[in-house]
């Protein structure tokens, strides 16, 4: 009898052994979360724009919200499409989201393309996050540095440090698990992208609440003109040289080097800026006018930027930045792809 529960039980072992090398070879898919996943536990869904509303509602929309942030303390949920890649090396460590009114920078890990491609439907857990100002561009991130005690200084309205970093990154791909949740995979569509041109420009981008609305929205601008020129005392275009901290702008002329997006040489690679603009003779940054940041990681870093009066088409996330204490702005086009710049 003893043997012949030693064989069965060998029999029994070997069948559960199969059945696991069976289940490695041949995963079960990956759960595609729905609404119902989160509502079920009590979570409630709601907008990109009501999210945000929880920090303007407390910091405002002027310079007195940079470096501010606003911890995320209610069970809330945000769902949104993926509208940008990593993929090429010139968005770093972020992820834009849309819901089909307004969009966000989540503040992830490297190489998201991989989990969260273009089309890709996402579930943010927002309750514990980060929401904060840079420059005035918001985003959803872990928490700042703190003080020793565990403090962080803006948070009280009497101190600002208008340079400081009101989140971070989250930090492994663990603790993204436990925020970001993976939906149905889906398609960039015309819906997703707000069509600009030199036609509508003035209304759909023309009052500080439109271009504030549309902020990380996936836009494509229509018949932009490549300017070589200066504009609020910047000459365009040029790379920003760092040299131990010391930030200077040059000029690919003056450096006898090929006029490209970015500066890319001897492993040394510093962002490259580039102005496109709708105005004859462009005098502001604000609208109309608009700087092409680019990566000097990114793979298009070193390809030939469209001459001067050049007429291009580029799809782009729309961003704002700002000098550290929240002036000189200009609005910035953050490229994915090196295919969303189409030269005419």
């Amino acid at each position: 009898m003893n043997n012949i529960l030693k064989i069965a039980l060998t029999l029994a072992v070997g069948i559960v052994l199969a059945g696991c090398y069976n289940d490695f070879d041949n995963p079960a898919p990956a759960k595609v979360y729905t609404d119902k996943d989160f509502t079920e536990t009590g979570a409630e869904i709601i907008s990109i724009k009501d999210l945000k509303a929880k920090f303007y509602e407390k910091w405002g929309h002027d310079a007195n919200g940079l470096g501010r942030r606003v911890v995320i303390e209610d069970d809330v949920v945000i769902k949104g499409k993926v509208i940008s890649s990593d993929a090429e090396g010139n968005v770093y460590k972020s992820l834009y989201i849309y819901d089909g009114e307004q969009a966000i920078e989540l503040r992830l890990m490297n190489d998201n393309y991989v989990n969260y491609p273009l089309g890709q439907i996402v579930y943010v857990k927002a309750q514990g996050l980060s929401l904060a100002s840079y420059r005035y561009m918001l985003s959803l991130g872990a928490a700042p540095a703190l003080e020793p005690d565990g403090t962080f200084p803006n948070d009280t309205p009497s101190e600002h440090d208008f340079s400081a970093s009101g989140n971070s990154n989250i930090p492994t791909t663990e603790m993204v698990q436990q925020y970001v949740y993976r939906g149905e995979l889906d398609t960039i569509t015309e819906a997703d992208v707000t069509v600009v041109n030199k036609e509508n420009y003035k209304t759909v981008l023309g009052t500080a609440e439109q271009r504030e609305a549309l902020q990380g929205c996936l836009i494509r601008f229509e018949g932009l003109r490549s300017s070589y020129t200066t504009v609020d005392s910047n000459t365009y275009p040029n790379y920003l040289e760092n040299v131990n901290g010391v930030y200077t702008n040059k000029y690919y002329q003056d450096e006898g080097l090929p006029i490209t997006w970015a500066y890319n040489y001897d492993n040394t690679k510093y962002y490259g800026s580039s102005l496109f603009t709708y105005e004859t003779t462009p005098t502001s940054l604000e609208s109309g006018s608009y700087v092409v940041r680019v990566s000097g990681y990114a793979r298009f870093a070193l390809k030939e930027l469209p001459s001067d009066n050049a007429m291009v088409n580029i799809t782009a996330i729309y961003t704002k930045y700002s000098s550290r204490t929240g002036g000189f702005i200009t609005y910035q086009l953050l490229v994915s792809s090196y295919k969303d710049i189409e030269e005419l």
